[in-house]
């Protein structure tokens, strides 16, 4: 029972993650490219693609306690890269929508500057006097 368990194991998980990084192979970057993507939008992405990319760590791990023949393993490389690539293109996303939401609102010397990143749409934006 117990190799045959552990192939039992990650053979689904390896197929569905390789249907699963190919849809967001296509979607991902259709989402992280549109104008109307909001901070918190990006922040959730990014925590279900870190979610994906940890779920197949464990697929990974399945893996190397198993005997697998080596079309796997290169299937496995590429989806690796692929999870990492959409990691990197999440978090570069967060951090860049972080930083334009805590510009200041000008660079006049009077030292006033908005931090629209928890302000609410309904409520009127958080500023902030530098002290």
């Amino acid at each position: 029972m117990g190799e045959n368990s552990m192939t039992v194991d990650w053979i689904p998980r390896l197929r569905g993650h390789a249907e699963l990084v190919q849809k967001l192979a296509e979607e991902v970057p259709k989402a992280l490219d549109r104008p109307s993507l909001t901070f918190d939008h990006a922040a959730r992405l990014r925590t279900v693609i870190e979610k994906g990319a940890r779920d197949f760590d464990e697929v990974l791990q399945l893996m190397e306690s198993a005997e697998v023949e080596e079309t796997y393993r290169q299937a496995a490389e590429r989806l690796a890269r692929t999870w990492q690539v959409l990691c990197d293109a999440a978090e570069e996303k967060v951090q860049s929508l972080d930083h334009y939401h805590r510009m200041p609102l000008s660079d006049n010397d009077d030292g006033v500057s908005v931090d629209v990143a928890d302000a609410d749409e309904t409520e009127p934006t958080n500023i902030d006097r530098k002290q």
